[in-house]
This record gives C-alpha cells, sequence and structure tokens, in this order.
C-alpha cells in the first residue's frame, strides 16, 4: 500500500508541475501582453508551447489580445508575447521587464499564502508546484543568455534578461543614435548609414552600434562595407558563435561561397535549429552544384517550419538542377501558395520553363522577378538571352 501510495505520489508531482508549468508561463506572458496592450493599439499575441507557431496551435481571443497554446510534450513550459513595438523606451523597458515581475510576483504570494495560512497537504504539495516553477521563470528569464532563442519562423530572439541589458546600454546613447534607428526603420538606409557612422566618430564606438551600421549597410546592398565592419570587430576580438550566421550571409551575398559554408557551419553546430541559416547554407550549396547537399538542409529545415516557403521554393531549384523538374515544379508552386510575393519564386520558375525549353514562359517569369525588383545580378542575362528566340 505504501509503495502504491508513492507511486501515485510521485505522478501527482508530476502532472501538478506540468500544469504549474504551462499556468505559469502563461502568467508570464501576461505580464508581458498587459503593458503591450497599455502602450500599443494593435493586436498583442502570447504563444504557449511554441516560439510564434500559429498553424499549429489552437487559439482564442479577447479584444485585442489573441492567446494561442500549443501541447507539445517536450516545449510546453516556453512562451512567447507579440506585440507592435512602441518608439518610447521606457515603455519597451516596462514591457520586457513585465514578465519577470509577474514571475517574481505569483511566487512570492503564494510563499506567503503558503507560509501565513493552515493547509491541507494536497494544497501544500500544489502550491510547492508552484512556487517552484514561477521561481524558475523568473531566474531564467531575468539573467542574460548569450544563447539565441529560435522562433517558429526560424527568427532570432533573446531572453528577457538580454533584452533589458541591451536596453540599459542604450539608455544613455546621444540622440543620432535613435534618429539612426529611425531612419532605418523607414527604409533611409543612407540616412542611417550617416547617423550611425557619426555616432562612431563620435567616441560611441559599441558592438551594438557597428552591427546598426552592418545592418544598414546590408539593407542598401553594400555588402563589401558590410563586411569591413565584421573586420573590425575580428580585430577588437568582439565575435561571438552568434554572428557567424550574418557573416556567412554576407559571404554569400559576396558569392564567396566557400568561406559562408565555414561561417554557417560554425554557426549551425551550436544552433542547428535556425531554419533561416539552414536555407541560406543550402542556398550556398545550391550556388555551388551541389544539390544533394542543398535538399538535405532544406529539408531539416522544413522539419522544423513545415510552412517556411523559401525552403520549398529553393529545394524546387535544387530538385529541377537535378534533373526532378516536376518534383522541383511542385515545391515551387508550394512556396507560391505561402508566399507569392517572393520575388525568387517567379526567377526559380523562369529556370524550371527554362529547363523544359518553354523560353516564352522563361522570359515571361525571369521579367516578372525584375519588375519585383529582385536583388540578382544576373537577372538581366536571363531575360536577354530567353528573349533571343523568336516567339
Amino acid at each position: 500500500m505504501e509503495t502504491l501510495y508513492g507511486v501515485l505520489l510521485a505522478i501527482g508531482w508530476i502532472i501538478g508541475f506540468a500544469l504549474a508549468r504551462i499556468l505559469t508561463t502563461f502568467i508570464h506572458e501576461m505580464g508581458h501582453a498587459l503593458p503591450s496592450l497599455a502602450f500599443t493599439n494593435g493586436e498583442v499575441q502570447i504563444h504557449i508551447g511554441s516560439y510564434g507557431d500559429e498553424e499549429n496551435s489552437s487559439h482564442f481571443s479577447v479584444g485585442r489580445l489573441k492567446t494561442f497554446f500549443k501541447f507539445d510534450f517536450l516545449h510546453w513550459n516556453i512562451g512567447l508575447c507579440r506585440h507592435k513595438e512602441t518608439k518610447k523606451h521606457w515603455e519597451n523597458f516596462i514591457i520586457v521587464l513585465g514578465g519577470p515581475i509577474f514571475s517574481l510576483l505569483i511566487g512570492v504570494v503564494l510563499i506567503l499564502l503558503l507560509r501565513f495560512s493552515d493547509w491541507s497537504n494536497l494544497a501544500k504539495v500544489i502550491f510547492a508546484c508552484f512556487i517552484l516553477s514561477s521561481v524558475w521563470d523568473f531566474i531564467v528569464n531575468i539573467a542574460p543568455s548569450k544563447n539565441p532563442i529560435i522562433m517558429s519562423d526560424g527568427s532570432v530572439g533573446y531572453n528577457d534578461g538580454t533584452l533589458l541589458m541591451m536596453m540599459i546600454r542604450e539608455r544613455n546613447l546621444p540622440p543620432s543614435y535613435f534618429e539612426g534607428i529611425d531612419f532605418f526603420n523607414e527604409k533611409k538606409y543612407d540616412d542611417a548609414i550617416s547617423s550611425f557612422k557619426t555616432l562612431i566618430e563620435n567616441g560611441h564606438d559599441k558592438k551594438n552600434t557597428r552591427l546598426l551600421l552592418m545592418d544598414s549597410y546590408t539593407h542598401a546592398k553594400k555588402y563589401d562595407d558590410a563586411m569591413d565592419q565584421f573586420n573590425i570587430l575580428f580585430e577588437k576580438k568582439q565575435i561571438k558563435v552568434s554572428d557567424f550566421a550574418y557573416i556567412g550571409y554576407l559571404q554569400m551575398k559576396k558569392n564567396d561561397f566557400a568561406n559562408a559554408i565555414i561561417s554557417f557551419n560554425k554557426y549551425l553546430f551550436i544552433n542547428f535549429q535556425d531554419v533561416n541559416t539552414l536555407d541560406n547554407r543550402g542556398y550556398t550549396y545550391l550556388q555551388m552544384g551541389e544539390y544533394e547537399k542543398a535538399i538535405h538542409d532544406f529539408n531539416t529545415a522544413l522539419i522544423h517550419n513545415p510552412k517556411f516557403a523559401n525552403a520549398y521554393n529553393s529545394r524546387g531549384l535544387a530538385k529541377v538542377r537535378l534533373g526532378q523538374t516536376e518534383e522541383g515544379l511542385a515545391d515551387i508552386k508550394k512556396a507560391k501558395s505561402l508566399d507569392d510575393t517572393n520575388a525568387y519564386v517567379y526567377l526559380h520558375l523562369g529556370y524550371y520553363f527554362q529547363k523544359i525549353n518553354q523560353e516564352e514562359l522563361a522570359h515571361q517569369h525571369f521579367q516578372k522577378a525584375k519588375d519585383m525588383e529582385i536583388d540578382f545580378h544576373g537577372i538581366d542575362y536571363l531575360i536577354e538571352t530567353t528573349r533571343k528566340n523568336d516567339f
């Protein structure tokens, strides 16, 4: 009988702690959501059990607050709050700090209730589960982590502690820093470049400022200038593993494919679930003619994010290159159904029609890709070579 009691008690602890993790995660995300609702006027999302997976989650809405819940036994204790950006520094600070504060408050309240009231043994067990869970939430979120968080869409984020440290460092920066960010958000990249360069020249030579300058160069398609900033960070010994995804991307854009693969490998050795970097490495292999390796990376990316349009599109081209034209076309069409605003979908459709000797359709799709302002240096050549045919 004692053995059965012990087993039931153990099962009770496991179930109780699992339920506590779900509820305290929800409370933590509400700590982000409530100030987000107060400071912004757009939709605010809470995700429980995923880092933003809307497709595979059930959801309900209350006003502007939309809650997504995904039960995944391996990830049921993770969460995310998404909201419209606010430009005021102190508002962002409160939004980020709200999560850890709510976790700490629930733990403190439960400790006080447990201490100053007489509860049954079952109630004490339940309280203990919630106290441990809430304190754990506070500790793991408030302590800055160097490891990035891979979101469901493949983007990279950071925990609350890291974001708070970034905001604290930004607090005493001059107005030109925030002017540069405003220019960047308005897509005035040359003005942003000027602001961040002035900031560095005036003595605010921090890594984050150089990363912002780098982002501005990259969006302005000045990849050599962006890479120069990384070289400066190398000299300053300020490069971390998390930077190699960006370094590899710039090397890829500069057609330095061999070094891009080396950089991607360094990053993916630690962050193997980052679908954007898997897609970039796969695309680099594709450019190198190593189609099987490319398809392997795209397959892996799609395991982590089955709705990742870029991976379908690039995998489709790799299959076309291997002569698997109909399978490739199916992948490219799948990508188009997920995102028809991507100019590379039309580029790859052009390659498909070129492969099956339908030059007129190839020309039309290459022209469509150019009309969408594709960032591909060979597009004019493709348009001209398909125009030469008499159709």
